[in-house]
């Protein structure tokens, strides 16, 4: 095959560049094979894989996942998209390097117009594709008038490699992941994540509107003790159990949501607007208390938070009102089969209603939260039962009034007077621990990177109530909270949700 003769750096196009490279080499007669990936680690592998993709083009031209876009798990990627640009410019096979715009090849496809688009000999069963876009890709392909193929070449893992000779976990850490390994492969914690989209979950809890203030601290004022700060900018969230239902409808068909919003109409607009399709949210009106908003104010570079502003009536909501809930709860129960309790302590939940919820014959999962407004008085002891808890360290030796005793002394004290069937407590970097049916376990917190903890417990809850429901093994409902806090400890409060795809990919890429 005829080549160009270009070499090194020289290779590395910006995509518009590289449209028209590619459009003048089309009018040529030139036949243009596109490849796309991460390419963390080349390996053997991707030489083949390259070489093989000349079989079926003059030009081979390569696309490369941004930083931005890489969801592969912890520290990844290990090289900066530089730096896996110019490795891939130095390749022989490789005439044309570019990095892409999207978080995936489908409009770069449209963009360039190649006659194959080549993947590797993984990708040769859609179905097994864990990201579900090979599918995408190639009707892309095919609306410029190209095809896919796959080679055949060896498969070499860049994960399994960089897993082994580049982690970023301490020794203790790689000694749990090798024995989990030893027990479950990732196509079986996968399989069994699958499994809970038929679950129809309630959700019961306060809405929170969560805005952040990004300022730059300029110094003391000169008159007053005080920091004086510069307004940057601010973003608004849905937080609190509209949150929890985002994340849950993301692995479940349909998701009900119970909630209370205040008089304020584009507060309600917000909200609703960020709520996944398959969420219905059933509303209790209350006209004379605000939906819940927390104001926070952050300095963006490090995302470091300087104070909290709440807005909100932490008193128990009215008999009128109470009545109005328990009565939408009663009609919504029989229409699901997990009810999700996300208590904040700010009003919504009074004794009433935990007892009707206690009482119910769902199964009942159930997060109390204690902060800076309910410090001490939302403990899960207001409840007299419930199927699955999870909560951190700091509640449950406040629900124990234990500020030292053994951990899982206490833990064994509360699931006994719950008659929990699984209770979880999270130990922030320290990971987080279990007691099941099948056993007691642990295990270490698998974050690498935190941008933000804001949010993450109640995605962790969230996804942890779905595995308690389906009776998931102790041990892999466990890895499986853990990869889910990793994950949304990268993401800045509760801006996205966390994604089945994102899930699956982090623990495919943690136990390869």
């Amino acid at each position: 095959m005829p080549k160009t003769n270009v070499r090194g750096s020289s290779k590395i196009k910006t995509l518009r560049q590289l449209q028209g490279i590619l459009a003048k080499a089309r009018r040529q007669g030139r036949k243009i094979a596109l490849c796309h990936g991460v390419f963390d680690l080349v390996h053997p592998g991707h030489i083949v894989h390259f070489r093989q993709a000349h079989e079926h083009g003059d030009l081979v031209a390569v696309t490369v996942t941004p930083d931005r876009f890489v969801n592969k798990g912890p520290g990844r990627p290990v090289f900066g998209e530089h730096m896996r640009l110019e490795t891939l410019a130095a390749l022989e096979p490789v005439d044309f390097v570019a990095l892409n715009e999207w978080p995936t090849a489908t409009e770069a496809i449209k963009l360039l117009k190649p006659h194959v688009y080549v993947k590797g000999p993984d990708y040769a069963d859609a179905a097994a594709d864990l990201t579900g876009k090979i599918t995408e890709e190639e009707e892309a392909v095919e609306s410029v008038g190209g095809r896919l193929v796959c080679t055949s070449g060896f498969t070499s893992s860049s994960s399994h490699l960089l897993n082994r000779f580049f982690n970023s976990y301490p020794a203790s850490t790689q000694e749990y992941l090798r024995r989990f390994r030893a027990k479950h492969s990732p196509d079986k914690v996968i399989g069994q994540l699958k499994k809970l989209s038929h679950i129809r979950p309630l959700v019961v809890g306060e809405a929170i509107l969560d805005q952040y203030c990004y300022c730059h601290p300029v110094g003391k004022s000169p008159k007053e003790t005080i920091v004086s700060t510069r307004f940057i900018s601010m973003e608004s969230f849905a937080g609190g159990a509209v949150a929890t239902a985002n994340h849950l409808a993301g692995f479940c068909r349909e998701v009900t949501l119970l909630t209370a919003l205040g008089p304020d109409k584009e507060e309600e607009a917000f909200l609703r607007g960020r709520l996944r399709p398959n969420i219905r949210m059933e509303v209790l009106r209350t006209p004379q208390r605000p939906t819940v908003r927390k104001r926070r104010f952050l300095e963006p570079s490090f995302m470091t938070k300087m104070f909290e502003i709440q807005y909100l009536d932490d008193s128990p909501i009215g008999p009128d009102l109470q009545a109005a809930l328990g009565s939408m709860i009663e009609k919504e129960a029989p229409r699901h089969n997990l009810t999700v309790v996300n208590d904040f302590g700010h009003g919504l939940l009074p004794t009433n209603l935990r007892r009707q919820l206690s009482s119910g014959r769902n199964f009942l999962a159930l997060n109390t939260q204690s902060n800076s407004a309910n410090h001490g008085y939302n403990t899960v002891t207001n409840y007299r039962r419930a199927d699955y808890v999870s909560i951190d360290d700091p509640e449950l030796r406040l629900a124990s009034r234990d500020k030292y005793g053994d951990l899982a002394d206490l833990v064994t004290h509360l699931k006994s007077s719950l008659r929990c069937q699984s209770f979880l407590v999270s130990l922030g970097p320290k990971g987080s621990v279990i007691l099941a049916k099948d056993g007691w376990q642990e295990a270490p917190a698998l974050a690498t990177r935190i941008v933000d903890r804001t949010g993450a417990g109640d995605a962790l809850f969230a996804i942890t109530s779905l595995c308690a429901f389906k009776g998931i093994p102790a041990d892999i409902h466990l890895f499986v909270g853990n990869c889910v806090g990793a994950l949304a400890v990268e993401i800045v409060c509760n801006r996205e949700p966390v994604e089945p795809v994102a899930l699956h990919k982090f623990i495919h890429s943690i136990l390869k």
